[in-house]
């Protein structure tokens, strides 16, 4: 089984704010959204750190708007390849070594396999992507 690392509140903090501090410019955004399930708590944290309005991932995906994308990890990069080629600037609170896929901002880089447990995560999560797909 994957080694299991579980993420603190205060690790997802510190990693907004190494992301807000690289968007120095906030103006080239009109929003944050974040992708479902994993991107939806740190977007709406960052949209707070920088004072942009927060709007619903379906509404912004659909819009061309300049509009930053969030999600927790680019892990294989499969979810951000998408968004990323439809033109949108993509921030995770971190990037995987192996990943497909280097989001335009990022906060720390996993140099390793574990599995990371965020914290709006359950504790015995299967430490496999799609653990919760019908």
């Amino acid at each position: 089984m994957t080694e299991k690392v579980f993420i603190s509140w205060s690790w997802v903090d510190h990693q907004i704010n190494v992301i807000a501090d690289k968007l120095n410019n906030t103006s080239e955004f009109a929003a944050v959204t974040g992708v479902p399930r994993g991107g939806l708590i740190p977007a709406v944290m960052l949209s707070h750190k920088l004072g942009l309005k927060y709007i619903p991932y379906q509404q912004a995906i659909s819009k061309r708007r300049p509009i930053l994308v969030v999600d927790d990890i680019s892990d294989s990069g499969l979810t951000l390849t998408d968004i990323g080629g439809k033109g949108f600037k993509t921030a995770t609170l971190c990037v995987r070594y192996s990943t497909q896929y280097t989001p335009d901002y990022y906060g720390e880089e996993i140099t390793s396999d574990r599995w990371l447990v965020f914290p709006w995560e359950e504790n015995d999560s299967k430490p496999i992507q799609g653990y919760l797909d019908i």
